[in-house]
């Protein structure tokens, strides 16, 4: 109907999200350390709770490009800006 199918995900794929979020959300730690901001000055800025954003940053969610954008907007960048580096 839609052009894709779901498909249940291997356990590489699963290992591979994992490691990705968990880099995701070290990179947001970085930046946000690098702005001397506190996981609760940050959610402040992103209109956030903190939780939430500690899930992120721990990599134990997936986040959408629109809650990365708050985040990168709190911490005064552009999403460019915050990708420039990530590898």
């Amino acid at each position: 109907m839609y052009g894709f199918s779901y498909k249940m995900a291997t356990e590489k794929e699963i290992r591979e999200r994992i490691k990705l979020n968990v880099k995701l959300g070290n990179h947001i730690t970085e930046k946000r350390l690098a702005k001397k901001l506190s996981t609760a000055d940050l959610a402040k800025l992103c209109f956030m709770d903190r939780p939430n954003l500690l899930r992120i940053e721990k990599g134990r969610v997936n986040t959408s490009i629109y809650i990365l954008k708050r985040i990168t907007e709190g911490l005064g960048m552009t999403l460019e800006e915050f990708f420039k580096g990530f590898k």
